[in-house]
């Protein structure tokens, strides 16, 4: 019987192969919360993001939350679909993106809207590629493209409409520190 299952054991392992990075979220130099997010390919051209983010911090008298899971998928280089929710602070946002074939239906809250130019790379990817030589990044959790400027070797910046400025810094191709800054910065920092 285990002569027989190590064949579909091995099939499998080499179909299904999974990269996954732990993020601490700190604030002033202390820990706020955790950030983990996985890269499986599934092959045959599809890879699945998997993204789960949750903060919890006490600032002065006031006690701010933040919990987000998104889900991507690409097939064959290209966004498919993507969920995403996002509560902070008991306000819920959900953006569900997907491709009919001719175009993404990107659905905000009560808002439907439609995207024509197909997505090659996109935020969640960000995660394990730095964005070398591009000017845009698709963001799944707005539903749109975000600018990108190259500040120095392995540094970018992303101004965002809501006034919120992210820095990306990477080594050797992977993203090692986040920081988001609106005021005061929340950084995300590698941990494996």
């Amino acid at each position: 019987m285990m002569k027989l299952l190590l064949p579909v054991f091995f099939m499998f392992s080499l179909t299904l192969t999974a990269q996954k990075h732990t993020y601490t979220v700190e604030l002033f130099g202390k820990k706020i919360g955790q950030t983990t997010i996985e890269r499986i390919d599934k092959g045959k051209g599809e890879v699945e993001y998997r993204l789960s983010s949750k903060s919890d911090v006490h600032i002065f008298f006031t006690h701010k939350t933040s919990d987000m899971v998104l889900n991507a998928t690409y097939k064959d280089g290209k966004l498919f679909s993507s969920y995403c929710k996002n509560v902070k602070d008991d306000i819920t946002e959900v953006v569900s993106i997907a491709w009919n074939g001719t175009k993404y239906i990107i659905k905000k809250g009560e808002e439907t809207l439609q995207l024509t130019q197909l997505v090659d790379f996109s935020a969640v990817q960000l995660y394990f590629m730095e964005p070398r030589g591009r000017a845009r990044i698709f963001s799944e959790r707005i539903g749109e493209f975000c600018s990108f400027v190259k500040k120095a070797e392995g540094v970018y910046e992303c101004k965002l409409a809501n006034g919120v400025t992210n820095i990306y810094r990477y080594r050797n191709g992977i993203l090692y520190e986040l920081e988001m800054s609106k005021g005061a910065s929340v950084f995300m920092k590698l941990v494996q």
